[in-house]
């Protein structure tokens, strides 16, 4: 089943001496970009919390999370008077060069020994494992949230492709009663312009003239390729795989086949049904951003 691009996790990993809170969201993106925000004790393990991230998301931007605390829920703490003196020398340094610019409080934080207490976290094979698990248990209920909301969708996308699909078979009804009715216009026509005047008009040559201007609104081969673009679109909301993009592509096809058929048909039936089927395309676009 096709996931949301956007969800949220949130998981807790402990250990004897410490405890990992991961927290994951995601929102859309055209592609995959992950952004994480480590604690400096686990900045070692970044390069590794990407590739187990990027292995669950294919689409989305994705912002990740943690923070360390004690065995006891004891959080690292700040060190105010170490942030302070090292706020004091970089001032100084600024002055004595005539340099521009305040240190932000990002910078700070990176200083050694401003987060007091972060020599007593053991950071070892062991913390990046604990990431590791408290990482994969947020992906998986990030995932289910996903998974959720790409149900809803689905069940929203295939509505809305039956509508669609009924209506073209409307279309498809009028298009094949094209000849016939064209004949008997054209048959109304010459009969109110000759009017007494005698003149005839052979049988066959306004059934030549209707049938020369159904083919060239013929529609036949844009109907059967909208019947296999919604087949298809109904094909990928069954997928495990990422669809997105392909449903972006199978939409625009649709959006295509239905401006040839409103080009090619002068039918006030079709033009109406074409109408309604761009207003129920565009709903269905737009839901389709929204999936990975």
């Amino acid at each position: 089943m096709i996931k949301s691009m956007s969800g949220h996790g949130r998981a807790d990993a402990a250990s004897e001496a410490l405890r990992i809170t991961v927290e994951v969201r995601s929102v859309n993106h055209r592609f995959c970009r992950v952004s994480l925000r480590l604690p400096s004790e686990l900045i070692a393990f970044e390069d590794v919390a990407r590739r187990q991230v990027q292995a669950c998301v294919q689409r989305g931007k994705v912002d990740v999370t943690a923070s360390i605390a004690g065995a006891g829920g004891q959080s690292v703490r700040l060190d105010h008077d170490a942030a302070a003196a090292w706020v004091s020398e970089l001032r100084q340094l600024a002055d004595r060069n005539g340099l521009e610019g305040n240190p932000t409080l990002g910078d700070v934080l990176q200083l050694p020994g401003v987060l007091a207490g972060a020599g007593t976290v053991p950071v070892d094979d062991g913390t990046g494992k604990l990431l590791g698990a408290g990482l994969a248990d947020a992906l998986k209920a990030f995932d289910e949230m996903r998974r959720g909301e790409g149900a809803d969708m689905a069940k929203d996308l295939s509505g809305r492709t039956a509508l669609m699909r009924a209506r073209i078979e409307e279309v498809a009804a009028v298009a094949d009663s094209l000849p016939g009715r064209v004949r008997d216009q054209l048959r109304e026509r010459i009969a109110d312009l000759l009017g007494d005047a005698g003149v005839e008009v052979s049988e066959d040559r306004i059934v030549q003239e209707a049938a020369h201007y159904a083919d060239r609104a013929d529609v036949t081969e844009e109907i059967v390729r909208l019947r296999s673009h919604l087949d298809k679109v109904d094909e990928l909301l069954e997928s495990d795989e990422a669809v997105g993009r392909t449903l972006e592509f199978v939409t625009q096809e649709i959006h295509r086949e239905l401006n040839t058929i409103g080009s090619k048909s002068k039918d006030l039936e079709v033009a109406d049904a074409i109408v309604v089927l761009k207003a129920e395309l565009e709903r269905l676009r737009e839901q389709v951003q929204n999936i990975e």
